[in-house]
């Protein structure tokens, strides 16, 4: 089971990469330089994404386990 989760991780990464790629060479096309474009993908992704993820799993784990919800919180 490890082996597949390393190949599907590697896929993903591989699917990332030529979007990613895609996606600057276009924005070169309309002249903006590949700098610009990773450092705002960079700043997108930490802003939008990778801050939203890391609270969210930072909650889940202030959870106590086992823990359950009866609808109520908040």
């Amino acid at each position: 089971m490890p082996n597949e989760r390393a190949n599907h991780n590697d896929e993903l990464r591989d699917i990332i990469d030529h979007k990613l790629t895609a996606l600057i060479r276009e924005m070169e096309d309309a002249d903006w330089s590949a700098k610009d474009v990773a450092f705002a993908i960079n700043d997108v992704l930490k802003s939008k994404w990778l801050d939203r993820i890391t609270a969210l799993q930072d909650a889940r784990e202030a959870v106590p386990k086992g823990s359950l919800s009866d609808g109520n919180e908040g």
